[in-house]
């Protein structure tokens, strides 16, 4: 059996006038939402995609619950 590691990609968009980022290797998206509100604290929220196959997965908001994984 085959480890989650790095299965996301992350679109994250920020307040006005400031251009996404994306970041292609994401693995647990609770960290990952830790790392932003100290690197980046104006973002808004971020749009989560299978790494592998590009599809979209879901939406998160900045200040809404954010688990470790998404469960299909």
């Amino acid at each position: 059996m085959l480890k989650k590691k790095n299965d996301y990609s992350a679109i994250v968009f920020f307040e006005e006038g400031t251009k996404p980022k994306k970041w292609q290797y994401v693995h647990k998206l609770n960290g990952f939402s830790m790392f932003l509100k100290k690197s980046h604290p104006n973002w808004q929220y971020m749009n989560v995609y299978n790494r592998r196959t590009g599809s979209f997965m879901r939406r998160f908001q900045r200040d809404s619950f954010i688990p470790p994984f998404i469960t299909e």
